[in-house]
């Protein structure tokens, strides 16, 4: 018969903010709020060219193509326009 015990350790880990370290300005972010912004108008770009597309009579293929071009297209213009 095998008799081990198993301890666990259950220490306890201060938080930066517990020991003095100023973690108020310690902000990632992902993307500005211009390039939101931008890419927010170019995928409602891209959602309106692809329906139109698609409802005008093209295939789902030729709509999601469309769709992707105005992307590209609308994020270009924005780009250049939005200072």
């Amino acid at each position: 018969m095998i008799s081990k015990s198993i301890s666990i350790r259950t220490e306890r880990f201060l938080a930066p903010a517990q020991i003095g370290v100023d973690v108020s300005n310690n902000r990632s972010t992902l993307l500005s709020q211009r390039a939101a912004v931008i890419f927010l108008l170019g995928a409602l770009t891209a959602v309106g060219a692809g329906v139109l597309t698609f409802c005008n009579g093209g295939t789902p293929a030729s709509a999601t193509l469309v769709g992707g071009a105005a992307f590209g297209a609308a994020v270009t213009f924005f780009h250049t326009v939005i200072d």
